[in-house]
């Protein structure tokens, strides 16, 4: 289940696209949409978008190591 939370206003250097936040964790976008789909990475939406806050991605890379 996807977790996802409607953001109002966005911080460019706190939130980050599918494909940018992939390339800060070197892997490949996909793997990003399946877990956001199997719910394992929090996300907002803003419009359009779908965006990974900074918080989550240092998250992990934490859990990378």
């Amino acid at each position: 289940m996807t977790k996802m939370k409607e953001l109002k206003i966005v911080d460019g250097s706190e939130f980050f696209t599918i494909k940018e936040t992939a390339k800060i964790l070197g892997i490949e976008p996909n793997s990003i949409r399946n877990y956001l789909s199997w719910g394992k990475i929090t996300a907002y939406k803003f419009k359009s978008l779908t965006l990974i806050s900074r918080e989550e991605i240092e998250r992990w890379k934490g859990l990378q190591k």
